[in-house]
């Protein structure tokens, strides 16, 4: 009878430490599991956002080319009517500038054609756009001046679209460009290392502090 109770005094410590590590075996592998698929988890989610990342870069870059290319052509259909733009829209809506209207007229297509041929490759963008949405502001009083607003927002025209419309939607989106910059492909940052940070340096090469 003793030798039972002093027999079973020293197993049943030993089947108490065998089970609990057995349990802490089994539930350490969930644990293990449970990491793993973090992992996993996490680098499908980074890959995800890479790819989300290149496709909107591409986007701004396409739409940034799309823009340059129908914008020229405004550019090029004042240098091919110097006099009538100059007599029929600055002339009699924009009077009040100093100068000549052909200047103005002149002034307008440089800035559309540079400007185009500048935003396309994306160098110096965020003046670039800037300049070249003052001229589709313009367009767009020109035209607010000369037919009015059309009962916008709810009127239908009867071209089907507004007179302004056009030159709206190009202030809207130069006005991107000029706030947010060409994007990723673009000189501005594959070349110049970033356009603001371009600026940044050009300026304190110039009002740097002199020691």
């Amino acid at each position: 009878m003793l030798r039972a109770l002093v027999l079973t005094a020293l197993v049943a410590p030993a089947a108490a430490l065998a089970a609990g590590s057995a349990s802490r075996t089994l539930v350490s592998k969930p644990v293990v599991a449970n990491r793993a698929s973090r992992v996993m988890a996490t680098v499908s989610l980074e890959e995800e956002g890479g790819v989300a990342e290149t496709v909107k870069d591409l986007g701004i870059t396409a739409l940034r080319l799309g823009t340059c290319a129908l914008m020229v052509h405004h550019g090029f259909d004042k240098i091919q009517n110097v006099d009538g733009f100059s007599a029929n829209v600055v002339a009699k809506f924009f009077g009040f500038l100093p100068g000549p209207p052909q200047f103005w007229t002149l002034s307008a297509a440089a800035t559309q054609i540079a400007g185009a041929a500048l935003l396309s490759i994306g160098v110096f963008s965020r003046p670039t756009a800037a300049a070249m949405s003052a001229t589709m502001i313009t367009a767009v009083v020109f035209h607010l001046l000369n037919t009015g607003p059309e009962d916008f927002p709810l009127g239908i025209p009867k071209a089907h679209s507004y007179n302004f419309e056009l030159a709206a939607m190009y202030v809207f989106v130069l006005g991107y460009f000029s706030v947010a910059g060409a994007g990723k492909y673009s000189v501005d940052e594959q070349v110049l290392g970033g356009e603001l940070n371009f600026y940044g340096e050009q300026l304190d090469k110039v009002f740097g502090d002199k020691e």
